[in-house]
């Protein structure tokens, strides 16, 4: 986990070959009906081109024209419904897509199917289904204390027919928490039990989470591990970028840099 003293700059997300500004969004993600299988894309905040899309008109919580402006403007040709509402401030979205299982060099010496196996099957946290969705909220799980803002991924199942309504506490027991029968699960929060210290005590950054603030994601599928980007104390604070088991701790034993 590294922190990195520099500003972060206004986000955008691929949606294919299309570049649209980040709206960032208090009430709904508004993903695509239509994900059928998983993908092996690497390291793309939107790793799903055209099924998965942040719609036009969604609640703009920062406040300054340009957003204001960038939400008013229509996508065509997307094919996309309503899948989870009361998710503040949702930010990056990714399907969890399937991880390699070569742990030959040069590929990913630790993967996720031969040691995390559990959580990848289905219905599990990081089944390849499943997508991730950022939020600036820990949704009632208890804020780890001065290591910057609450925020959080949740792991999302989009292929009922319903709307998911995330209830706004459901993670209250500091964990990998589910609710709506397990359709929503909480991958990792800016909470005491996902910090560093957990799967390393000695680093620098033993009292910080991988997740606060977060305001994108790479899924590298290859490697095996999700990597979000944080602006734990604002746009214009540290920021940090953290790499993360599938238990939404931060990657053990990792390199110290």
């Amino acid at each position: 986990m590294r922190l990195r003293s520099i500003a972060v700059a206004k986000r955008k997300i691929t949606i294919g070959t299309r570049r649209l500004p980040h709206l960032t969004a208090s009430t709904a993600a508004y993903l695509a009906s239509n994900v059928h299988g998983p993908t092996k894309t690497r390291k793309r905040t939107l790793a799903l081109p055209s099924i998965i899309a942040l719609a036009a008109g969604m609640a703009v919580v920062d406040g300054d024209a340009m957003w204001q402006a960038a939400r008013a403007q229509a996508i065509a040709d997307i094919d996309a419904r309503v899948i989870a509402v009361n998710i503040p401030g949702a930010s990056a979205i990714s399907q969890v897509g399937t991880f390699l299982n070569n742990p030959v060099p040069p590929a990913c010496a630790h993967p996720i199917p031969t040691l995390f196996p559990a959580y990848i099957q289905p219905g599990a946290v990081l089944d390849p289904n499943r997508i991730l969705v950022g939020s600036r909220s820990n949704f009632g799980a208890p804020l780890a204390i001065g290591v910057g803002r609450e925020g959080s991924f949740l792991s999302i199942d989009p292929s009922g027919p319903d709307i998911l309504r995330v209830p706004r506490d459901f993670a209250q027991s500091g964990d990998q928490a589910s609710t709506l029968g397990g359709a929503v699960q909480m991958f990792s929060a800016n909470s005491p039990h996902w910090t560093n210290a957990v799967n390393n005590p000695g680093a620098s950054t033993a009292s910080y989470t991988g997740v606060s603030n977060p305001l994108g994601l790479s899924n590298n599928n290859a490697f095996g591990r999700l990597w979000p980007a944080n602006a734990p104390f604002g746009l214009t604070g540290v920021g940090s970028s953290s790499i993360l088991d599938p238990t939404g701790l931060p990657l053990k034993g990792a390199p110290s840099p």
